[in-house]
């Protein structure tokens, strides 16, 4: 592969073995493969429509003004446009990393501490907190602490008596709606 750093116009194939592109400004010429005609798998076609999803989403994004603003935060060297740090967000799950119920005792008021990450922003993150013969005691939103980064913290509604096998479960969502999650028992 070889690049030319003089601005051209010159893009496309030269006779059936060169491709010319232009990247970042600059030319790139390298060794054409065409395509063999084959059947993507169900896998690749998973894939292609997860990215043509994702497009779909920044486009929309960047007609928003608020929205192209806010991805424009997340623009870096390696991310250069906020459209391409939208892609990135639809594409990536947020990560529930764990679930701290060191405070946490079954008592009215005790908190449960989450952490919780995503390539862009985590928008919320929700608590289940499950009996051990499956009923819910409780759900509710968790609030984001403002001392710490990344933690997001929850203070219980409801008493639960009876602590072994009792279920705290963590659901993190981002802007596009993907969410990830991470379930402890005590």
């Amino acid at each position: 592969m070889s690049t030319k750093r003089k601005q051209t116009e010159l893009s496309g194939l030269l006779g059936e073995s060169v491709s010319v592109r232009k990247v970042r400004g600059r030319v790139v010429i390298t060794n054409h493969r065409p395509r063999p005609n084959t059947e993507m798998s169900p896998g690749q076609t998973a894939v292609l429509e997860k990215f043509r999803e994702a497009v779909q989403y920044a486009k929309q994004q960047m007609a928003l003004p608020a929205s192209r603003e806010l991805y424009q935060t997340g623009v870096t060297a390696k991310l250069r446009s906020a459209h391409i740090v939208a892609m990135g967000d639809y594409l990536a799950a947020p990560k529930v990393h764990f679930i701290e119920t060191i405070d946490y005792r079954g008592n009215v008021g005790d908190t449960i501490a989450v952490k919780a990450t995503d390539d862009f922003m985590v928008t919320s993150v929700k608590v289940v907190i499950t009996a051990s013969d499956g009923s819910i005691i409780e759900e509710g939103e968790a609030g984001p602490d403002s001392l710490k980064i990344n933690i997001w913290s929850y203070q219980a509604t409801e008493a639960n008596p009876s602590l072994p096998g009792t279920t705290i479960k963590a659901v993190a969502f981002d802007r596009p709606g993907n969410k990830g999650s991470l379930e402890v028992t005590l």
